[in-house]
C-alpha cells in the first residue's frame, strides 16, 4: 500500500468511530499484509489524538504474534461503568492480562519468560468486543486487524497474587449478566497466556522500540465471544485470581 491509500483507510476507520459503521475499507485502501494494517493502526491514531494503553495479542498466520492497540481512554479499573451509547456492538469476552510495571526497552537480545513476569502483574480482565464495521466477521483479517482487531475498551480487576501455579490456560471462570449465567468458560485456544505476553513484549521492542511501564496486554478469550445488550451488568469471577465487572448503563 502507499501512503494515500494508508491515510484513506485511517480517515475510514476514524470517522467510523465518529459515526456510523462502515461496510469494509474501500476497495484501493484495503491492507495486503499485515504491516499495512500496522499502518492504518497508526493513521487512525493519529487522527483522533488517542494514546496507546494497552494490547491485545494473538498468533498470526504470517509467523510469531500479531498486535492490536487499545486507547488509553478504553481501560477502565473494575468496576467499571461503559455507556452502551458508546458502542455500535457490546461483545464480551473473559481474559487473563498483565499490566507492566517497568519500562521494556528494545534490547540486543530477546526478552525471556523471567525479565517479563518480574515487571507484569497479573489481572482478571474483560475485553469489550466492537467493531468500526457494519459487520466484522464477514471482512478479511487484515481488514480487522487494522480496526485494532475490533477491540472497544478494556476493563481490569486488582492485581492476583500467588498465581504462578494455577494452570492459566483453564481458569475457573464463571459468568453472568445480571446475576444470571452468561458465558461458560472453555480455556484459552491460543496457547499459554505467559508465552503469548513474553512473545508480544518482543514483538514491540522490535516494532515499536520498546513498552512503556503501565502498558496492559490481553491475551485472548477464555470463553469465546458473547454478545450483551445496554443496561446489562457482567460479572467474571476468576475464583483466586479475583473478580472483574463492568456495566453498560442504556
Amino acid at each position: 500500500m502507499n501512503p494515500e491509500h494508508i491515510e484513506a483507510a485511517g480517515e475510514a476507520l476514524a470517522g467510523a468511530r465518529r459515526g456510523q459503521p462502515i461496510p469494509g475499507l474501500p476497495e484501493a485502501a484495503r491492507p495486503q499484509s499485515e504491516a499495512d494494517s500496522y499502518a492504518i493502526q497508526e493513521a487512525v491514531l493519529r487522527r483522533l489524538g488517542e494514546r496507546v494503553g494497552g494490547y491485545k495479542v494473538g498468533f498470526s498466520p504470517e509467523g510469531g504474534v500479531f498486535s492490536a492497540p487499545i486507547y488509553s481512554s478504553r481501560i477502565a479499573a473494575s468496576p467499571a461503568s461503559l455507556p452502551a451509547k458508546g458502542f455500535h456492538l457490546i461483545g464480551i469476552e473473559c481474559e487473563i492480562g498483565f499490566r507492566l510495571s517497568q519500562a521494556l526497552p528494545e534490547q540486543a537480545t530477546p526478552y525471556g519468560r523471567d525479565e517479563v513476569l518480574a515487571a507484569a502483574s497479573l489481572h482478571p480482565t474483560i475485553e469489550v468486543v466492537d467493531s468500526r464495521y457494519q459487520d466484522f466477521r464477514s471482512l478479511d483479517r487484515l481488514q480487522v486487524l487494522a480496526d485494532n482487531f475490533s477491540n472497544g475498551a478494556l476493563v481490569y480487576g486488582a492485581a492476583a497474587s500467588e498465581w504462578e501455579k494455577l494452570d492459566l490456560v483453564h481458569p475457573p471462570i464463571a459468568v453472568t449478566a445480571n446475576g444470571k449465567p452468561f458465558a461458560e468458560c472453555t480455556g484459552l485456544r491460543a496457547g499459554d497466556p505467559i508465552g503469548l505476553l513474553v512473545d508480544l513484549i518482543n514483538h514491540l521492542a522490535k516494532r515499536r522500540g520498546g513498552v512503556p511501564a503501565g502498558t496492559f496486554v490481553t491475551t485472548g478469550t477464555h470463553t469465546g465471544l458473547a454478545f450483551t445488550e445496554p443496561g446489562v451488568t457482567i460479572r467474571a469471577e476468576y475464583g483466586p485470581l479475583g473478580r472483574v465487572e463492568v456495566s453498560f448503563p442504556a
